[in-house]
């Protein structure tokens, strides 16, 4: 029984395929996967940056160079002008009289009352005021002074609710407009489908940012981060955030 622990023990998982390793291998045996070689150096840059032996910028460049920096993800672009495209489309058609375009003019639209939109534009500012605090706390606890690359893996704050607290924003705040701006574009099935396809990209693109670049900074201590906080869901994440 003491063996088996012991090996349990020297286990973990492979931040490409997760496929279980031993402790000691340089590479995964299943895909081939260079194993601690990102995970170790980030926490060095964390100790370097504590110390003053690097600068952000510094650290910036290192994390670019490696392969760890985060990049815009082309899904984020691409969601955002589908979900433009079919929420506009009916608003475009009305205005510009083209016979191409009739069918999209005539499709039925839902009228919302005006509390509900009034309550949808004071949901756009507070998701604005939350978007603020998000990158404010980014900011200055990721380490690097960046809105986008920490070199500390933020686990309080919005980051104790939800994994991804700005991707959240962004959807609730897309839906809003949809709704707040209804009386001048046509909220219609072309919205309800264009916030669904806005937030497949955006769900999509959280996946391959947590495999691609988040699990390979931070291996195993991600891994337990996503056991613990969810990826989107916030009322589960303020839930367990109220049981702490």
């Amino acid at each position: 029984m003491k063996e088996e622990k012991s090996t349990k023990k020297k286990i973990k998982f492979c931040p490409k395929c997760g496929s279980p390793v031993k402790e000691d291998s340089l590479f995964c045996e299943n895909c081939g996967f260079e194993l601690s070689k990102r995970e170790l150096k980030i926490k060095g840059l964390a100790e370097k940056l504590e110390r003053g032996e690097l600068t952000p910028k510094e650290i910036l460049k290192i994390l670019d160079e490696r392969g760890i920096r985060h990049r815009e993800n082309w899904n984020d672009f691409i969601g955002a002008i589908v979900w433009g495209v079919l929420c506009f489309l009916p608003a475009v058609a009305k205005f510009s009289n083209l016979e191409i375009l009739n069918f999209f003019a005539q499709l039925p639209a839902i009228k919302f009352p005006m509390a509900v939109i009034y309550s949808m534009i004071i949901l756009i500012i507070f998701v604005i005021c939350i978007e603020a605090y998000v990158t404010y706390w980014r900011m200055k606890k990721g380490g690097l002074r960046s809105e986008d690359d920490t070199v500390v893996l933020l686990r309080e704050g919005p980051h104790g609710i939800v994994r991804h607290p700005s991707l959240v924003d962004w959807t609730i705040g897309f839906v809003a407009i949809t709704v707040a701006i209804s009386n001048y574009v046509p909220f219609t099935i072309l919205s309800v489908t264009g916030n669904i396809v806005w937030f497949a990209s955006i769900y999509w693109g959280t996946l391959v940012e947590e495999r691609e670049l988040n699990l390979k900074k931070w291996g195993d201590e991600y891994r337990q981060y996503m056991k613990e906080v969810p990826r989107f869901n916030f009322v589960k994440g303020l839930w367990n955030l109220r049981k702490k």
